[in-house]
């Protein structure tokens, strides 16, 4: 596990040191993230799910192991939101997003140094049910608390216009119709998804928060301690009394135990949403996982 880590942080920490010691320009990263976010990472969704099976009797299995385990640490997020009323609505937002939405760079870099190519392909699985899930959740809520006038229209263009929804939902409809895959194009394809891995964990590096200045701590620990390890559990408790298969049970508690995605910090810059409760909720957990996904990482290996 520490193998598979260790050069995902490592790469992590080429982006704090880019950032730190300004090595490159300060329009470097806007411009990288603005790439990365709307074609490398949907390029990355798109090939990587079309090429997934959906036939298999696991996609059912893995469906309940994960989306479930999602919907219910959204409710205990709404619930913990509910006394919280000194909180800005801005915060809440956030607090949302750092509850349910996983690294997808951290995953996917991880797991193929870490499983098998099968179990690698399920972890995938798991992004391409949940990611168009956590993605509405995460644009319901931002547009909720953005402090702008909601409708059911704004929210729905939100809906449609997200490229990492539309990526996956591309991907699922390209691989349930049968369609060939054209070697030239997912050659390209591929060739964008490796840089997505390598500029988005710059980007996470760059966007990491070492300063306690202005942070709502009280918020921040708790929506780490619903992303790190509630929601890890419930999967785990999920997985039990369904009696899922242990390939499955494994791919979707690593999913649920990945930390929180640094799109989220460019979904709240665009939506309105607390951009710095996300970047330091994004810095705490990618930290922390460093801890406990290795912990978590050896039971589930034991597991499988």
């Amino acid at each position: 596990m520490v193998n598979a880590i260790l050069p995902v942080l490592l790469i992590i920490a080429l982006g704090v040191a880019i950032r730190r010691y300004g090595w490159l320009p300060q329009a470097f990263f806007p411009s990288i993230e603005k790439f990365t976010y709307n074609i490398c990472f949907p390029a990355l969704l798109f090939a990587g799910t079309a090429r997934l099976s959906f036939a298999s009797a696991q996609v059912g299995e893995l469906a309940m192991a994960t989306v479930l385990p999602t919907l219910l640490i959204t409710v205990v997020a709404l619930l913990m939101l509910l006394p919280a009323r000194a909180l800005p609505d801005a915060a809440r937002s956030s607090v949302v997003q750092g509850a349910v939405r996983p690294n997808t760079y951290f995953g996917i870099a991880v797991s193929t140094l870490l499983f098998t190519p099968q179990t690698a392909a399920l972890v995938m699985l798991s992004l391409a049910l949940c990611l168009p899930v956590v993605n509405v959740i995460s644009v319901i809520a931002l547009s909720w608390w953005s402090g702008m006038p909601t409708h059911p229209g704004r929210i729905a263009r939100n809906l449609a216009t997200n490229p990492i929804i539309l990526s996956t939902l591309a991907g699922v409809i390209w691989s349930v119709a049968g369609l060939p895959l054209p070697a030239p194009l997912f050659n390209t394809l591929d060739i964008l998804g490796k840089a997505a891995l390598c500029l988005g964990l710059v980007c996470v590096g760059s966007g990491l928060v070492f300063s306690m200045q202005g942070l709502r701590p009280l918020a921040l620990g708790l929506t780490s301690v619903l992303k790190l390890l509630v929601l890890p559990l419930l999967a785990a408790k999920v997985c039990v009394l369904l009696a899922v298969s242990a390939p499955v049970a494994l791919a979707a508690c690593f999913y649920c135990a990945l930390p929180t995605a640094p799109n989220a910090y460019i979904m709240a810059r665009q939506m309105g949403g607390d951009t710095r409760l996300m970047a330091a909720l994004i810095t705490l957990q990618t930290l922390v996982a460093a801890v406990t996904l290795p912990l978590s990482g050896q039971f589930l290996l034991w597991m499988a």
